[in-house]
């Protein structure tokens, strides 16, 4: 009788190894699941973040080039303005501002 109660006692032993080895396992592999899903969700996070900064620079510069559109156009006809000048009256700019020149030069 003593023997037998002995041998279930190591039974018992035994399977409560059993029982705590399978936990082991099953927290270690749930941790692993845990780790792994935490990497995605992070991937996943610094996808979406990095599409919203691209969106966001994107339409940063499309309103950039459309708000420059105005005074591009505005330079380009006072350039063209100053192109079409009457070339005795562009001599005469030139003439005038060597002259300022020179004076300043010579001060």
């Amino acid at each position: 009788m003593a023997s037998d109660v002995l041998l279930r006692v190591q039974e018992a032993e035994l399977k409560a190894k059993e029982t705590v080895d399978k936990a082991k396992i099953k927290a270690r592999d749930l941790i692993d699941k845990a780790k792994s899903d935490s990497d995605e969700e992070y991937e996943q996070i610094i996808l979406k973040a990095n599409k919203k900064a691209k969106k966001i620079l994107m339409d940063a510069n499309d309103l950039a080039s459309k708000e420059k559109e105005p005074t591009i156009k505005q330079a380009r006809d006072e350039a063209s303005e100053i192109k079409n000048q009457d070339k005795e009256v562009i001599e005469k700019i030139i003439r005038s501002l060597k002259e300022g020149i020179i004076e300043n030069g010579n001060s």
